[in-house]
């Protein structure tokens, strides 16, 4: 069989031609739009020209054009133009002025640059912006940052800001939970606003925190319970803000408070009944020391009051036998000039009564009267019952 060639296939020729006959007539449609609108859009610009055109002469024709001359045709436009930029350009400098209140300071930029860093309370000027900005930081407010903690009246919005638990290591490789709160103000306006960047709470919560391990880590966990606590405290107030002192912060720490140390739980009872025991040891050597203190001035008081007693009765005494021998003396010199009127018998009987009358006062007496001269002695005394009977005449 003969191959077929091209112009043997006349029904493959004629579908060709169809198909080019209509590619042509689809482009020259798309030719045929363009053309249309660019005429509808002549035809539009020409009807609001005329509509325009129409209104301006209405608007001639009314006279409205007349009465805006006749109001406002004596004022002269260039002096006018001329007190309106005044006016404007005087505002803004008016718009300079700020009012730093009390407690606050404020920093003062001029293009990005601080100018002055410390302007206190009261109205002040600086140029209006954008050549110079202002601003204010309140220096009096106490700030307070919360270390192992979240109180439910100091919420944070991120969490990234809240604090974490706190669980230190101490002197003798003890774990204590630990949590507590610092209170800070600003001390430096521009260091507190260029080198913190409102993230004061976090910077001094990191610094606190590097400060309590430092410092927890030297004391055993039974004085950081007891006796050790301020002293632990003021170390830590200390150490954070040396180290707010170098980052520049413009931060200045007021007060530490630990709120709370607790030991781990497996031997919290333990740390308990230990910290008991100590509070009581302290307990029983205060009562000591004050019965001591009571005990010993009033003991030394009556030391001295017998003294005073004794030395009052020697110097009496002394002075008693003193004038009985000054007395004596004098009598034995009166009796030796009289010899003759006073006897021997006469002195002894004297003096058997001066004697009598100094032992008479201090000796249990008893008046009897007998009839026969007998008296029984034990009937008087009832020390001598041994049976027998003593008489007297």
């Amino acid at each position: 069989m003969k191959p077929v060639s091209e112009e043997n296939r006349p029904e493959e020729n004629e579908g060709q031609q169809n198909n080019t006959d209509g590619k042509e007539k689809v482009e020259k449609k798309t030719e045929k739009q363009p053309k249309k609108r660019k005429k509808k859009t002549a035809i539009e610009k020409k009807k609001i020209k005329i509509i325009v055109g129409k209104s301006i002469a209405n608007i001639k024709n009314s006279g409205v054009l007349k009465d805006i001359n006749s109001a406002f045709g004596h004022i002269h436009m260039k002096k006018m133009a001329i007190i309106l930029g005044t006016g404007i350009f005087a505002v803004y400098l008016l718009t300079g002025i700020y009012v730093v209140n009390p407690g606050e300071q404020a920093v003062v930029k001029r293009f990005g640059k601080v100018i002055d860093s410390s302007v206190s309370e009261g109205i002040h000027y600086r140029l209006p912006a954008p050549i110079d900005s202002v601003q204010m930081v309140n220096i009096e407010e106490v700030r307070r940052a919360d270390i192992g903690m979240s109180l439910p009246e100091h919420m944070h919005e991120e969490a990234s800001e809240s604090p974490q638990a706190l669980q230190l290591l101490t002197g003798d490789e003890n774990i204590v939970g630990t949590e507590a709160i610092v209170h800070y103000k600003v001390s430096d306006p521009q260091a507190f606003l260029y080198n913190v960047a409102e993230r004061d709470e976090i910077i001094v919560r990191s610094a606190v925190e590097a400060s309590l391990v430092q410092v927890i880590s030297g004391i055993a966990v039974d004085d950081i319970l007891g006796t050790q606590k301020v002293q632990a405290q003021n170390d830590v107030i200390k150490y954070a803000q040396e180290i707010l002192n170098e980052y520049n912060a413009g931060i200045l720490i007021t007060a530490f408070n630990i709120q709370s140390i607790v030991p781990p739980e497996a031997v919290s009872d333990a740390f308990l009944d230990v910290t008991t025991a100590k509070e009581d040891k302290e307990t029983a050597i205060n009562n000591a020391n004050g019965y001591y203190n009571s005990l010993i001035p009033e003991a030394r008081g009556q030391a001295s009051s017998m003294i005073s007693e004794a030395e009052g009765y020697k110097t009496q005494a002394i002075n008693q036998a003193q004038g009985d021998a000054a007395k004596f003396e004098q009598m034995l010199a009166e009796y030796q000039k009289n010899s003759q009127i006073y006897s021997e018998d006469t002195t002894k009987y004297r003096l058997f009564l001066e004697t009598m009358d100094k032992i008479l006062p201090n000796v249990k007496k008893y008046i009897v009267n007998s009839k026969d001269g007998s008296i029984d002695v034990k009937l008087l005394d009832p020390e001598l019952n041994n049976g027998m009977g003593v008489t007297t005449e």
